[in-house]
């Protein structure tokens, strides 16, 4: 079962920082942001002072995406473990991280996770987003 920590209005390429913590966990967290020009899924150890910041997802491109001028509908949740946290835009996960697994999924595998990091990519298939909603999926 997700639980949603937040929901809030997309309109890609306008500046947005948003983020929540873990449904469990208050040293882990997710940040959400858009600079402008692209969209990025951060995940982060609050445990580690100099550096946070675990991971990062691309999520978007602004100049590549179509119909960037509507509204979209942007979701964070975690799942009940508290270790899940998916990014939602118009109830699809575009981005999720699986702090157990230390694993990061988006449609891209990008970027690539540092060299010294023990984190990992996978794609984003409509089996695993079914499997985390619990429902059929149409992208």
């Amino acid at each position: 079962m997700l639980h949603l920590t937040l929901e809030d209005e997309l309109f890609l390429g306008q500046a947005k920082q948003v983020g929540t913590h873990s449904t469990q966990y208050d040293h882990l967290a997710v940040m959400f942001e858009d600079d402008g020009e692209t969209g990025y899924f951060y995940a982060l150890d609050m445990r580690q002072n100099a550096q946070p910041i675990v991971d990062v997802l691309h999520v978007y491109n602004v100049d590549s995406t179509s119909n960037r001028h509507e509204a979209r509908k942007l979701e964070i949740c975690w799942d009940e473990t508290g270790y899940l946290a998916l990014l939602l835009i118009n109830g699809y996960p575009h981005a999720v991280f699986d702090f157990a697994r230390l694993v990061g999924y988006n449609s891209s595998k990008h970027p690539q996770p540092d060299l010294m990091s023990m984190w990992t990519r996978e794609e984003i298939t409509n089996e695993k987003a079914e499997q985390w909603l619990g429902v059929k999926t149409i992208k």
